[in-house]
């Protein structure tokens, strides 16, 4: 896991959720959105040359943050939380919104702070803020279906600060990684009762 490439975005942002996808001429990129500022950045994903500045707006009661971005490529649409109790979902060629939904938990009440995103078998998986919970919810419904606590991955009282997270989700071939922020190792997971989510990964 060592470092490729890097590149320096100016001190006015704070670069928050990113993820790679494939344009409509078949070429790789990353987007990027930043927390507070309402602009994001697209880049080419070998050489992280930026291509495209642009702004965008989420929930206005809570500033139109960025927090976390993942990728449908079935539906070519990007899919951003921003802190609320909201997934937007964002057209991959105009980045205009599509629709949002209300993310739910299984006693139907409605879940917030919702931060870092991975598309996995058809499911939006969501960290929670300060919580050691991933959320898996139906994209067209908002209704998580899959709940998981990983408070035993790395507890709490052993990470140092009551800030360093659990804040990472990326989906591998045979397995999924997890961390945190400012933690300094990443953990391999496997889901035994999700059997489906390995194989559409392959």
């Amino acid at each position: 896991f060592d470092v490729e490439l890097s590149v320096y975005i100016d001190d006015a942002y704070f670069g928050e959720g990113c993820t790679f996808y494939t344009d409509a001429d078949g070429k790789g990129r990353l987007i990027e959105i930043t927390w507070k500022m309402q602009t994001g950045f697209i880049y080419d994903s070998n050489t992280l040359e930026q291509l495209k500045e642009f702004g965008y707006t989420t929930t206005p009661g809570n500033g139109n943050q960025g927090w976390g971005i993942t990728y449908d490529a079935s539906k070519q649409e990007f899919i951003v939380s921003d802190g609320t109790q909201y997934l937007y979902f964002w057209d991959r060629d105009t980045l205009a919104e599509k629709r949002k939904v209300t993310v739910t938990r299984f006693d139907g009440r409605e879940q917030t702070q919702l931060n870092e995103l991975e598309y996995m078998d058809g499911l939006v998986c969501c960290n929670i803020w300060h919580r050691d919970d991933i959320i898996c919810v139906d994209p067209v419904t908002g209704k998580s279906v899959r709940e998981y606590d990983m408070s035993s991955l790395w507890p709490a009282n052993q990470r140092g600060n009551g800030e360093n997270v659990l804040n990472g989700i990326a989906l591998g071939k045979d397995h999924v990684l997890l961390t945190g922020k400012r933690w300094d190792r990443m953990y391999k997971v496997v889901f035994p009762d999700w059997p489906s989510l390995l194989l559409a990964s392959r």
